[in-house]
C-alpha cells in the first residue's frame, strides 16, 4: 500500500450502469493515480457492471451489504476500513443513509467525509410513513453532524439532504459532476445504428434513458406514447435502461398494445452512440431528479429535450433544445406538445460544435468538476 496517495472511499449501493456510477467510472478513468487512490464500497453481494474495469484500473472493491441492523454495518464498515486503509477521504452518494456512514466513518478517525447529494427526493418522503419520515429527520442530523464537507449536483438537491438554509454554511456546495463531451463530438452512422435496434432509417424515434423505478414515470412514458401513436402510427419508442419496473413497464405497453412499436434495450454502454444515431427527441418526465445528467448528454446530442417541470433549470445548457410541460397537464397535451416541438426544433436544427462549445465552457463539462474535486481531496 502507498502511503504517499490520497485515498479516497467512495460509497454507492452497486456500480452498475447509471448515471452516478457512469459519472464515478469517468472520475476513475481521468484521475491521475499517481496522486489519488480510489476504492469503492457498495452495499450488496451482487457482481455490478462495471465491477470488472474497476478491477483493471487498479481500485478495490469492498462488500458491506445493506442489514436492518445498523450498528451490524458499522461494525463491518469499521473492520474494512481498519483493513484495508487508512483513507483520507470517505465520500459517500448514498443521500439520507450518507449520515450513518459519516457517523461510523467518523468514528475511525476519516478526516475529509463528504455527503454528496445527487437527487431531490422531498416528494417521496412527503409522501412517507411517519416512521419512515423520521428516519430522513435523524439521517439529516447525523449528515448536518458527521459531514466536514456536503455536495450537491442542484440548488433543490442541495435542499433534501442539507436543508433550505444549506447556503448559510460554509460546508455546503453544489459541484455539478458533468459529462464527458468527448462521447458526442464525432460522427455516427445513423442507419448502421438503427438497423441494429430493427428500426427503420426514416423512422422518428422518441428517445429515453433512465432506470425503471418510479422516479423516471415510465407508466406516464408509456401513456403519452400511445397518445402519440393516435396521432402518428410511425413514430416509435426507444427506453434505454433495467430496473425493478421493468416487468410492469412491459406488461403496461403491452395492455395500451404499443408494445411491438417500443424497442427495449436494457442496459447499454454505448448512450452517445444511440442519442447520436437512434433518437429524434429525448422525453424525460420524472417525478423527481437531483440534475439529470442524462438530460447533458441529450443535449451534448443535439436532442430537443421534452421534460417534466420539476427537473432543475440548472440541466439547461442549450435553453433552445428545451420545452418543460408540468406533468398536471396529461397525457393529451404532452403527446401534441412533443410532436409540436420536434416539427419546430426539426427545422431549426442547431449546430454540433455551437452546442459542444457552450457544454465544455459550463460547470457541466466533466473536466471542470473533477478539477474542482481533487482540490477538495488534496486539502
Amino acid at each position: 500500500m502507498d502511503q504517499k496517495k490520497i485515498r479516497i472511499l467512495h460509497v454507492i449501493y452497486c456500480m452498475n450502469i447509471g448515471g452516478i456510477e457512469n459519472w464515478l467510472m469517468n472520475l476513475l478513468r481521468a484521475t491521475n493515480k499517481d496522486i489519488f487512490q480510489i476504492d469503492f464500497l457498495v452495499h450488496t453481494i451482487k457482481t455490478g457492471k462495471y465491477d470488472e474495469e474497476i478491477i483493471e484500473l487498479g481500485a478495490n472493491i469492498f462488500r458491506c451489504p445493506w442489514t436492518t441492523k445498523p450498528l451490524k454495518y458499522s461494525k463491518i464498515l469499521r473492520q474494512l476500513i481498519k483493513k484495508h486503509g487508512p483513507y483520507n477521504v470517505v465520500h459517500s452518494h448514498v443521500h439520507h443513509f450518507s449520515g450513518w456512514v459519516l457517523r461510523t466513518v467518523h468514528q475511525v478517525g476519516i478526516p475529509i467525509r463528504i455527503a454528496h447529494s445527487h437527487n431531490n427526493i422531498d416528494k417521496l418522503i412527503y409522501s412517507s410513513s411517519w416512521i419512515r419520515r423520521a428516519y430522513y429527520v435523524y439521517m439529516k442530523y447525523l449528515v448536518k453532524k458527521y459531514s466536514t464537507l456536503g455536495i450537491a449536483v442542484s440548488t433543490q438537491a442541495a435542499i433534501s439532504l442539507f436543508g433550505p438554509k444549506w447556503n448559510t454554511d460554509n460546508r455546503y456546495r453544489i459541484i455539478q459532476c458533468g459529462i464527458n463531451v468527448d462521447l458526442f463530438n464525432k460522427v455516427v452512422d445513423k442507419e448502421t445504428v438503427r438497423k441494429k435496434l430493427g428500426i427503420k432509417f426514416n423512422s422518428h424515434v422518441i428517445g429515453h434513458v433512465g432506470r425503471f423505478s418510479e422516479a423516471k414515470n415510465h407508466p406516464f412514458i408509456i401513456d403519452v406514447f400511445s397518445e402519440i401513436l393516435k396521432i402518428d402510427p410511425s413514430i416509435r419508442l426507444l427506453l434505454v435502461g433495467d430496473g425493478e419496473n421493468l416487468i410492469d413497464i412491459k406488461r403496461l405497453a403491452q395492455k395500451n398494445k404499443v408494445k411491438d412499436k417500443i424497442i427495449f434495450t436494457g442496459l447499454r454502454h454505448d448512450i452517445a452512440e444511440l442519442m447520436l444515431g437512434a433518437m429524434d427527441i429525448f422525453l424525460i418526465p420524472s417525478l423527481w431528479e437531483g440534475l439529470g445528467l442524462v438530460i447533458i448528454e441529450a443535449q451534448a446530442a443535439g436532442l430537443p429535450c421534452v421534460l417534466s417541470d420539476i427537473i432543475p433549470k440548472e440541466a439547461d445548457i442549450i435553453p433552445d433544445l428545451i420545452c418543460r410541460i408540468p406533468l398536471s397537464e396529461g397525457t393529451k397535451q404532452w403527446a401534441q406538445k412533443i410532436i409540436k416541438f420536434y416539427d419546430m426544433k426539426h427545422r431549426q436544427e442547431i449546430s454540433q460544435t455551437k452546442i459542444l462549445s457552450a457544454i465544455i465552457n459550463s460547470p457541466l463539462n466533466f473536466q471542470t468538476g473533477k478539477k474542482k474535486l481533487e482540490s477538495i481531496y488534496s486539502k
